[in-house]
């Protein structure tokens, strides 16, 4: 066809103004689709938040909020890549399969046999690095030399599959063109492609299917990793989505004129400045899509961050909760400084003197023990502290009708048995150290790491019984519990025969240490030097943390669901602390020796939409086990609920080593208060109620976290600026949230443990700790 020449002064506003064209309708198009993923998006959000429709509607509007800046970048981005494509004309599918073909002209055969060997090659060589990465960081050795290694080694797997496709494709060139007479799509690479690829996936759902989580399960097993419940690949399939439909809107939309496409896209972003207003009066939509939308979490975060002036982490736009974005001194997790009248925290006024002194009084503390009851205590007791990672509260005594814990259920029939006691976060970095710190992960010096490390000025209780004379002993699968984070101050020894070495991947769990953790334990009780005077030993144990191995000794109990190979590994832990718990109660010192056994923090197998732990302070994260087993004292069990900030204190009490003295340096403080009084009460007595507070701090990869729990009211805050609260009497799996019903309002409840929960923020010791954005 003939077309009139352009002028060449006109040529690049002309190109320019296609352009342009093309990528308003690219945004047409991931507008529309974003608004179609919103729904589906906030459908997700919604299904947790509860069967309000009005709720259902004010989330799928703000969630198409979220997602529009998110959706547009990303049409933009894709639009651009399809001008690159294509820059004549705008790309589709009929138009990429044109174009492979005319490529075929004159050579059909070559290409119609290069093409599905190089798919089938790339498909091969991605499963073939997927095996050799897996096993090579298995292996122990440094992470430098591991990561070398598989990067040599997919070299190597790519040039051998690019010399298989040039090595094949002369064979099957003459295959097909022999199968070409009266077939003529043998010989097309549209269709040759096609089948490949459809090879391609129906081998990966083939492993998806019948491979392991953990990868195995042959040659394609590899891809059963893509099963991980907490692998949550909706936001990028989504992410996916819009950028296709913007890719192909370019030709879809042709006739669309490029300003009414430019509106109609833009329009979205409406609902963009409405959620930048509406969500900090509508916290319960906030919450819905920060915990339940795939995308819109990730959207909302993005805004926020955004729309934070004053640099403190906060923003007073989108639900952020900062009442004054213009002071980065103030803001939901700031310092609330006593009668300045600023409300530094955001908690809706200024927190005086006088108020704090009316609600500091503390309830009764336990009686204390008889002198009777504590005489029946050895004043020279040794202790063994157990640990074991994400560890569920739900065990054997607790009401497990599966035999996870017949040892540890043996001991807590001889032990006294905390029913509802909480660790002080939901993952080990910000709960195992403040737990044996004495202090609220807000109040320890550490820096920003998900893997926290904690300075000089927090001492552990190692450090206190070491100073006192006391064996300190501690035994470990797992580097983190070494130097790295300061948890091996004031240990005489630190085993670490159960871990990998120094400088060995920490993400990667496919080894059981619960045996070789146990045998080092015993070597060191065997050992006079460690059990002539009196000593403590601490022994974590790992294996119940994921990934989840399975055992034939003890048998498990299957692997149809998650759940089943975590108690096969909770009772194959067991079987390991039963065979440390018979050595020491038939060793010379058993029957001085008091025993502790809790966890880090529990795991979520679907409550609340949750997988694993983390992030969240949901009961099945934060309820733990708690068993203290003391000569002397008789079993019983203790219904108040209890905080392990408690649990320093109890070891230094058990081994009769005094806290802090008066007048100690400012950070030299216990924030508990020990549970003996509570294992040696008197029979009819009741232990007395104390409010529990789960604190975690931000970090890297979590937000800050908070619950105060008094009697059964559980109050949970995000980020300082968002409430939930719960009657854990009468909705034990937290799925009514009662913050801000009438109910809640009209009776009181709302506001009393709001006002309890500001007085014992202020009481206290903050530690404000900072670092890069996630």
């Amino acid at each position: 066809m003939n077309t009139a020449p352009i002028a060449p002064g006109a040529a690049v506003p002309t190109l320019a103004r296609a352009f342009a064209a093309r990528l308003a309708r690219s945004a047409l198009g991931a507008s529309v689709f974003g608004a179609l993923a919103a729904s589906l998006d906030a459908g997700w959000a919604a299904a947790g938040a509860g069967e309000d429709p009005t709720l259902k509607l004010a989330t799928y509007l703000a969630d198409i909020g979220v997602i529009a800046p998110v959706a547009l970048v990303a049409g933009l981005l894709a639009g651009i890549g399809a001008i690159a494509a294509d820059p004549s004309r705008p790309p589709s599918p009929a138009t990429l399969v044109a174009s492979l073909r005319l490529r075929a002209i004159g050579r059909p055969a070559d290409i119609a046999a290069f093409v599905p060997l190089a798919v089938l090659a790339a498909f091969l060589w991605m499963t073939l690095c997927a095996h050799l990465a897996r096993a090579l960081l298995g292996l122990e050795a440094a992470p430098l030399l591991v990561g070398t290694a598989v990067a040599a080694g997919s070299l190597g797997l790519g040039l051998i599959a690019g010399l298989a496709v040039l090595a094949l494709t002369p064979p099957l060139r003459r295959a097909l063109a022999n199968a070409s007479d009266g077939r003529p799509a043998c010989v097309d690479p549209a269709v040759t492609g096609g089948v490949a690829l459809g090879t391609a996936a129906a081998l990966f759902v083939f492993g998806v299917a019948t491979g392991g989580v953990s990868g195995e399960g042959g040659l394609f097993g590899i891809y059963g990793v893509f099963k991980r419940p907490e692998l949550d690949l909706r936001a990028p399939a989504i992410l996916l989505v819009v950028a296709l439909a913007a890719f192909l809107a370019q030709a879809a939309a042709r006739t669309v004129r490029a300003p009414l496409a430019l509106v109609v896209a833009l329009l979205p972003l409406g609902l963009t400045a409405r959620a930048a207003s509406s969500l900090g009066a509508e916290p319960a939509v906030a919450q819905a899509i920060e915990r339940g939308a795939p995308l819109g979490s990730k959207g909302l975060a993005v805004l926020r961050r955004a729309a934070d002036r004053d640099g403190d982490r906060a923003a007073a736009l989108f639900g952020g909760g900062d009442c004054d974005d213009r002071d980065a001194r103030v803001h939901p997790l700031a310092e609330e400084i006593l009668d300045n009248g600023v409300d530094d925290d955001c908690s809706g006024g200024d927190l005086t003197a006088a108020k704090l002194a009316e609600l500091t009084p503390a309830r009764p503390a336990a009686p204390a023990p008889s002198p009777a009851a504590a005489a029946r205590v050895p004043a020279d007791l040794n202790v063994v502290l157990i640990t074991i990672d994400t560890l569920r509260w739900d065990l054997g005594y607790a009401g497990n009708p599966r035999p996870v814990s017949p040892n540890l259920d043996a001991l807590a029939a001889r032990s006294t048995v905390f029913e509802r006691a909480y660790a002080l976060a939901s993952y080990t970095g910000k709960s195992i150290g403040p737990m044996l710190i004495g202090k609220y992960g807000s109040e320890t010096h550490r820096n920003w790491g998900h893997f926290n490390k904690f300075g000089a000025e927090d001492t552990f209780v190692a450090e206190r019984l070491k100073g006192a004379g006391v064996r300190a002993m501690s035994v470990h699968g797992h580097r983190y519990f070494g130097s790295f984070g300061g948890l091996d101050r004031g240990f005489d020894v630190v085993d670490m025969s159960a871990a990998p070495p120094e400088g060995a991947p920490w993400d990667v769990d496919n080894k059981a240490t619960s045996p070789a953790l146990t045998d080092a334990a015993l070597r060191l009780l065997a050992a006079p030097e460690n059990t002539g005077g009196r000593f403590f030993l601490w022994v974590h144990y790992l294996d119940p943390h994921a990934d989840y191995l399975r055992h034939d000794d003890p048998p498990g109990f299957g692997a149809a669901s998650q759940r089943d190979l975590y108690d096969g590994e909770v009772a194959f832990t067991d079987k390991h602390i039963g065979r440390l718990l018979d050595a020491i109660a038939a060793a010379p010192f058993g029957k001085r020796t008091a025993i502790v056994v809790t966890s880090d923090h529990g795991e979520a197998f679907g409550e609340h939409k949750m997988f694993r732990h983390g992030f969240e302070l949901w009961e099945e994260l934060v309820r733990v086990p708690l068993v203290v087993h003391v000569p002397g004292a008789p079993p019983s069990r203790v219904q108040a609920r209890r905080s392990l900030i408690d649990l320093t204190p109890t070891l230094l009490d058990l081994m009769r080593v005094p806290g802090p003295a008066e007048g100690a340096p400012a950070n030299d403080f216990l924030s508990g208060v020990s549970l003996l009084p509570d294992v040696l009460l008197a029979p009819g007595e009741q232990a007395a109620a104390r409010d529990v507070l789960v604190d975690m701090p931000a970090g890297p990869y979590n937000d800050a976290r908070r619950s105060f729990i008094r009697d059964d009211l559980k109050l949970t805050i995000s980020g300082g600026a968002r409430f939930e609260l719960y009657d854990l009497a009468n909705d034990p799996e937290e799925r009514k949230n009662l913050w801000g019903t009438p109910a809640a309002k009209e009776t009181g409840k709302q506001a009393e443990i709001e006002m309890r929960y500001a007085a014992q923020r202020a009481r206290l010791r903050e530690v404000h700790v900072t670092g890069a954005r996630k």
